[in-house]
């Protein structure tokens, strides 16, 4: 029977269950010197690093997104609307921004098959995962310097490692 508090709920059951779960938790389970899972971890690492380049980067905009929106000419009697082109330079930065977001969002759900849906041999699924971490380390070199264009190469970088994903599961 488990431990009972005044009210006779149960705090913290005792038992096999809750001996298991402490275990996972306490990650008793994890073989971290079996390469998939270092490969898994190596690929979670540089994906986080790519995440919080790309969060920097979001944190540069929006500064220069305030400072756009503090530089537009206050409307006046004589100029009741603000120059347009003032407008449309912060339509169009808001805009970049969704898609850095939107980007951040791909780079933190980009996937590494865990082994239960992998059917193949150790060497396989070790190889995989090595392409994969090859893969997040170009995404990663990409992002070194960030600009549109390379907004689009990551795009496509980013496409080709779910194409590899789609493939590997597949078949």
């Amino acid at each position: 029977m488990g431990r009972l508090s005044k009210y006779g709920i149960a705090l913290a059951p005792s038992g096999v269950i809750s001996g298991l779960l402490k275990g996972i938790l306490d990650l008793w389970s994890y073989d971290y010197k079996n390469p998939a899972n270092a490969f898994r971890d190596q690929s979670i690492q540089l994906r986080n690093l790519c995440d919080d380049a790309l969060a920097q980067y979001t944190t540069q905009l929006q500064t220069e997104l305030y400072g756009l929106r503090q530089n537009l000419p206050q409307p006046t009697r004589e100029n009741p609307y603000p120059a347009m082109e003032g407008i449309e330079a912060v339509k169009a930065l808001e805009r970049y921004i969704r898609e850095i977001e939107a980007l951040r969002v791909q780079v933190r759900s980009a996937v590494s098959p865990p082994n239960e849906f992998v059917k193949r041999s150790q060497a396989e699924n070790e190889q995989f995962l090595g392409e994969l971490v090859e893969v997040d380390r170009e995404l990663l070199q990409a992002l070194c310097v960030i600009d549109e264009d390379v907004i689009v190469e990551v795009r496509r970088i980013l496409q080709r490692r779910m194409d590899r994903v789609r493939a590997f599961v597949a078949s």
